[in-house]
């Protein structure tokens, strides 16, 4: 998976408009919320086999940051 198709997953898991995610995006300003957090862990083990701690998700403060704990490069 590369970064555009996993920003999109993104997009999708907090239901904004396709497009409007980029690295730099603050997940504050986004429907970020616990739920979130979870579809993200969610997508990472099915999409890319990674169990991530939910303690690395919560440092997480962009976009950019939920694609390097991803391992997807930016």
């Amino acid at each position: 998976m590369n970064q555009q198709e996993f920003i999109t997953e993104l997009e999708s898991i907090v239901m904004t408009k396709k497009g409007s995610l980029t690295p730099e995006s603050i997940l504050d300003d986004i429907n970020w919320d616990s739920m979130a957090a979870l579809e993200y862990q969610a997508l990472a083990d099915d999409k890319l086999e990674l169990q991530l701690d939910p303690t690395d998700i919560g440092i997480c403060r962009t976009v950019g940051d939920l694609c390097k704990l991803a391992g997807i490069s930016t």
